[in-house]
């Protein structure tokens, strides 16, 4: 996230990580293959892995790079509502 963007959450008490996830309209492709797959997915320099699934006890969290840790909620536009 650019440095401005995040200071902007700030300055509009937003969280930045939830800006990042849920804002913009910048959109990839995303797609789970099983573990067994990993060696073969990750040999692909045109696929970027993102993160793992776990079990359902685990919860829906992201863990960012400094290791904290967010809750996953759906947020952005519902074209339906």
């Amino acid at each position: 996230m650019a440095e401005e963007s995040r200071l902007a959450a700030f300055k509009f008490e937003i969280d930045p990580t939830s800006c990042a996830l849920s804002g913009g309209e910048d959109y990839e492709l995303l797609f789970t293959v099983s573990q067994n797959d990993y060696e073969k997915v990750s040999a692909n320099s045109n696929i970027s892995i993102i993160g793992y699934m776990t079990e359902d006890t685990e919860g829906s969290t992201i863990i960012t790079k400094g290791g904290g840790r967010h809750a996953i909620t759906a947020q952005g536009w519902n074209p339906l509502k």
